[in-house]
């Protein structure tokens, strides 16, 4: 077996699921409290030296962190700190959090524990303890300092504690031999509302789904922390310095970003990048697309695949399987064809209704059909409906401005397909970055054909949200005049936007990426980008088997 990190015991007495979620499938994202905790130890670090002061509202005298493991127990482990004091060696270990209050004790199954710490913490902390035992060192006791209300609270390794971690100990090797089954989610708990991963997780939305609660609680964040950094300036250079990132213009300017405030970074063209800022951003999760000057989407740079191997092997054994693609497929364009409906039905002249009759008898007859390739046939003459009637939608002083003959591409002969195409490749990077960070294979699909160099799942996951994202924000640039004939490149075979109309369409993109919509089926207000996230975690845990059913967006 392999040894299990005691920080992660703080974890399985917390939750196992989040357990499961961290250490056994690989699944971690960045929250305000970790990056501040994080922030907070690593300035501690930097103050202690050997033979040097830490804080003294710390715990005084302070060496360096030192690195255990025992074979016994299978565990391992990083004491950050560790004082010398009445013949003992004693662990101590910060946390971000306020302490209890100490009024009343805590019960972690049969064991009652000390009510001046957290449950998890203790276990934590009696962990490093048992390390230092096994390794010759005396210790019965340690300190947990609570930078929030800045408590320093002292803990016997008592007998019941000691009990307590052991059976940790135990339940993380159980779990870790079946990785391929996840525990429940909490039913109706205070802690998911201060998980990190509760939006991984996903409690109240899996259990609303598997019919064992009704209760859906605002517990998913609504907005993602953070937002994509877009750089297009010809012969800009992107380094670090610190904890920002920096961009170093041709003019010799610089401008300072943090990391932390990033969730994606998107470079076009002649654009340098840093081994050691890629380094860091690959350590911070934070994906980079690269693109050619003119909106070409060319390649990821993404972390290593999550550990979470056995839900890929599901994605391939069941999108193997004919009938379950085909199921798959029919919901992914039954939703988009609805959803191309809406859009018109919300915008189009009331003489039009027979579009939107043509519309909805296309997706009746999704249902009914045998194979992908039927499937494929009447997603391409919804497509052709609904392209026929979206140049009715612009609203423009001269028919001749934006004119659009249908959908065309590679490439784009007008401005609107221009605008189209540019906004698919932002689509689908932000759904390739998803599909990466839930477990799936983003090349892989059940209903796109695999071929090489092509997302084949995030081209069939993008398929709902292509209306009701890109080409709303399409219809937006237009009707508002922020984009306009001279924002283009217009020749006899092609049409390109011109930098200042990409940077343009770039504001509005992600405009619409942060606005909220109401998720139809939990009922909560949710950021578009956060939605993206959300069902590519409700897809994975289909695959998985732990949800019954895969329900694509239909907003109202």
């Amino acid at each position: 077996m392999e040894p299990i990190p005691i920080r992660m015991l703080n974890e399985i007495q917390y939750c196992e699921r989040l357990f499961h979620l961290m250490h056994v499938q690989g699944l971690f994202e960045e929250s305000a409290d970790t990056v501040e905790g994080k922030a907070q130890h690593e300035r501690a670090e930097k103050r202690r030296r050997p033979g040097q002061m830490a804080p003294d509202e710390l715990w005084g005298q302070a060496p360096l962190s030192l690195r255990l493991g025992d074979e016994q127990y299978k565990i391992t482990g990083v004491l950050d700190t560790i004082k010398h004091e009445d013949g003992q060696w004693v662990p101590v270990e910060a946390k971000h959090s306020h302490a209890p209050d100490g009024s009343n004790t805590f019960h972690f199954k049969e064991y009652e524990l000390d009510g001046s710490a957290w449950p998890n913490d203790q276990i934590q902390l009696c962990a490093q303890g048992l390390l230092l035992r096994a390794n010759g060192y005396p210790c019965t006791y340690g300190y947990l300092f609570y930078r929030g209300n800045r408590k320093k609270v002292k803990i016997l390794f008592s007998e019941a504690l000691v009990a307590a971690t052991l059976e940790c100990i135990n339940r993380a090797h159980e779990l870790t031999q079946i990785p391929e089954k996840m525990p429940k989610p909490l039913l109706d708990s205070q802690k998911c509302f201060r998980c990190s991963l509760n939006y991984i997780c996903l409690p109240d939305e899996t259990n609303y789904l598997q019919g064992t609660s009704s209760n859906v609680r605002k517990i998913v964040p609504q907005r993602i922390d953070g937002g994509v950094l877009y750089v297009s300036e010809p012969g800009a250079r992107l380094g670090k310095s610190g904890e920002e990132l920096i961009i170093q213009l041709p003019d010799g300017s610089k401008k300072g970003i943090p990391i932390k405030d990033l969730v994606h970074v998107s470079l076009f063209g002649n654009v340098q990048c840093s081994e050691q800022l890629l380094q860091t951003l690959m350590f911070s999760n934070i994906t980079v697309s690269h693109l050619t000057t003119h909106g070409t989407l060319i390649g990821m740079t993404s972390p290593l695949v999550s550990k979470n191997i056995f839900t890929r092997r599901k994605q391939f054994l069941k999108f193997t399987n004919q009938e379950y693609s085909l199921s798959l497929a029919k919901k992914i364009v039954y939703a988009k064809i609805r959803n191309q409906r809406t859009l018109l039905r919300r915008n189009l002249p009331s003489n039009t209704q027979n579009v939107l009759d043509e519309l909805k008898r296309l997706s009746e007859k999704v249902e009914n059909v045998d194979s992908l390739d039927a499937l494929l046939g009447i997603e391409g003459m919804a497509a052709k409906a609904y392209f026929s009637a979206f140049p009715s939608l612009l609203k423009t002083d001269s028919p001749i401005d934006f004119a659009m003959n249908g959908r065309k591409r590679r490439p784009p002969k007008d401005p609107v397909n221009a605008l189209l195409s540019l906004g698919y490749t932002l689509l689908v990077r932000d759904i390739y970055a998803a599909c990466a960070s839930s477990g799936l294979d983003p090349m892989y699909g059940f209903y796109h054909r695999p071929e090489a160099g092509r997302p084949a799942l995030v081209l069939d996951m993008m398929e709902p949200f292509r209306p009701i994202i890109v080409d709303s924000v399409v219809l937006r640039a237009v009707n508002t005049r922020e984009i306009t004939l001279k924002d283009f490149y217009i020749g006899k075979d092609s049409c390109l936007l011109k930098k200042s109309g990409r940077d343009t369409f770039f504001g509005i993109y992600e405009r619409r990426m942060h606005d909220t919509i109401t998720d139809p089926i939990f009922g909560y207000k949710i950021s578009y980008r956060r939605i993206l996230d959300l069902h590519m975690r409700m897809l994975a845990r289909f695959v998985d088997g732990e949800l019954p059913e895969y329900r694509p967006l239909m907003p109202r």
